[in-house]
């Protein structure tokens, strides 16, 4: 099948290329094994204190606590007891209440608070409590953020990368549009500021551990991070065309291969699904744009004595919806609909963070980024009600709603990835507003071909802090989508179950594939989510690299029955 080679230019638009500072620059961390003194600790400007809570137990502060006595002065001034820093409202149906988070001024003028963390508590909760926490600290958008971490070798290694990711991911600045400079003239200039750097004082423990947990949680933190900031991009800035253009740059120096889908080709290959959307934008930028890492790993052996017999790579593919701008077309949504709709393309900023993660960890995992740019615009040579359009699969699907949009973009682009023959496909996409419906922001729903996928995402998941839930997709729903025209409609005018009549569809065109499809709910949740405190969450970004992780340590799931 022909591609386009990784240089070739989309037709050129006035937003063609992004400024070269659009993109937020993570703070250094380093780790520091050095015991934190008290004169030390008076020189600190911005210190966030954690200990397990089980050192409360008795009822007294740890003992050898950094900055024990202005703690003990906070508590006494407001006639409270140490157990007072333990977690309250746990188990009581209602949102869980903050910790209390006591703050203090050292001797040196430096702002201190200390934080009582609950190991067992879900990983959800401790992200929240741990942004919570660092929200006074960082807020003052310091040059330097000190982490002291007080208790066991153990404590240390499983606090220490939630509380890194946390501090990380909110330490950095998104993008936003600056007023015009009156020496440069630069009006309009992107800029994302400066994230300082953050010091883990994890004492003298293994350095060389948690030196290599630190990478890992950081390529998590870069990928959630350059998830959010392609997101909160203007529509103007951010086209099929400069998201294009932007790729060389993100993947240089990994080892991943871009080949390139345009209009054109997309014709001569009859993707008429992706190009009915497609076809309504003036600037036909339009492509899907195909990335592919393939790690420098030898095979392994499947069985020792047979000679021949190795062990391929797990090869998993990632496929986002890419949709740069949602009018909704003919279907032209209201304003209040419409707004936010520049963030339509979290699927594609997944799939690309994620593949750029799995590159620079150097996971021993072949990965596939499959992205479908473009914009559902609304214009004389956009896709009408009633049109029956050819897929790339040779399905004819009925047009039911202009703005059911992401899952024709989705039908060739899983046909294409699922050709190449994956163990497991992967599919993201802000879908449905009937998920939103059914979960509200503050999850994510997801369907799985096969029982053990369920599991293995569920488990991700939750390590990840990103929670799930999963629905399931009766076949017998299939006969709200018979056309009498087409071999499939494309959605109904019901709006009920929406959720699961677009997996219905999507499942028309992943073949045999072992494939997951989880619809975004939670890309935007007023306040922020878990760990990150931006409206714009990044939601599947650390859960996918998690995932693959996963997937490099224990293999893929095996195979079980389907639903």
């Amino acid at each position: 099948m022909p591609v386009t080679s990784p240089r070739a230019r989309a037709p050129r638009s006035s937003a063609d290329v992004l400024p070269p500072d659009w993109q937020p620059v993570l703070p250094r961390v380093f780790l520091e094994s050095g015991k934190l003194k008290d004169s030390v600790l008076n020189e600190l400007t911005h210190v966030l204190v954690l200990f397990p809570a089980s050192l409360l137990a008795g009822g007294q502060l740890p003992q050898g606590l950094p900055g024990a006595v202005l703690l003990k002065q906070i508590l006494g001034r407001q006639r409270k007891k140490p157990t007072a820093l333990l977690r309250v409202g746990a188990g009581s149906g209602k949102m869980p209440q903050e910790a209390l988070v006591p703050e203090a001024t050292t001797l040196g003028g430096g702002l201190i608070r200390w934080l009582a963390v609950d190991p067992d508590a879900s990983t959800f909760l401790r992200h929240q409590q741990l942004r919570q926490a660092l929200s006074g600290l960082l807020a003052e958008q310091p040059a330097r953020l000190d982490i002291v971490f007080h208790g066991s070798a153990g404590f240390v290694a499983s606090a220490m990368p939630d509380a890194a990711y946390v501090a990380a991911v909110n330490r950095v600045s998104m993008p936003k549009t600056v007023a015009a400079d009156k020496t440069t003239k630069a009006a309009g200039t992107v800029k994302s500021g400066k994230a300082g750097e953050i010091r883990l004082w994890v004492g003298a423990r293994d350095q060389a551990f948690l030196s290599t947990s630190l990478a890992g949680v950081m390529a998590i933190a870069e990928a959630n991070t350059l998830t959010r900031a392609l997101c909160v991009l203007p529509p103007n800035q951010l086209t099929p065309g400069s998201f294009r253009a932007l790729i060389p740059q993100q993947i240089k120096g990994l080892g991943i291969r871009c080949d390139t889908y345009d209009v054109a080709q997309l014709k001569k290959m009859k993707a008429g699904a992706f190009l009915a959307v497609a076809q309504g934008s003036p600037e036909q930028d339009a492509a899907i744009v195909r990335l592919t890492y393939v790690p420098k790993v030898k095979p392994v052996k499947r069985d020792p004595k047979d000679k021949s017999a190795t062990q391929a790579l797990p090869y998993v593919a990632l496929v986002g919806k890419g949709i740069c701008f949602d009018t909704g077309g003919h279907n032209l949504k209201p304003a209040r609909y419409m707004a936010g709709m520049h963030e339509d393309m979290a699927g594609a900023a997944i799939a690309l963070s994620v593949i750029q993660a799995a590159a620079r960890l150097q996971l021993p995992v072949r990965v596939d980024a499959w992205l479908a740019l473009s914009r559902n615009d609304i214009g004389p040579g956009a896709y009408r009600q009633g049109d029956v359009v050819t897929a790339l699969n040779g399905s004819t699907i009925e047009i039911v709603h202009t703005d059911a949009e992401g899952r024709m973009v989705l039908a060739d682009t899983l046909t294409l990835a699922a050709a190449a023959k994956p163990d497991m496909v992967l599919d993201f996409a802000t879908l449905t507003g009937s998920m939103t419906t059914a979960l509200g922001n503050r999850m994510s729903g997801f369907f799985a071909s096969q029982r053990h996928l369920r599991a293995r995402l569920e488990e991700v998941g939750a390590a990840a802090g990103e929670r799930l839930m999963p629905f399931v997709m009766p076949d017998d729903y299939d006969s709200a989508l018979e056309s009498q025209v087409a071999d499939i409609k494309q959605c109904t005018l019901d709006g009920e179950a929406d959720h699961i009549l677009a997996a219905r569809f999507l499942n028309c065109f992943v073949g045999d594939a072992a494939w997951l499809h989880l619809d975004l709910s939670a890309a935007t949740c007023k306040g922020g989510l878990g760990a990150i405190g931006t409206d714009t969450t990044g939601f599947g970004a650390a859960l996918t690299v998690q995932l693959l992780q996963s997937i490099a340590v224990k293999g893929l799931p095996r195979s079980s029955p389907a639903f």
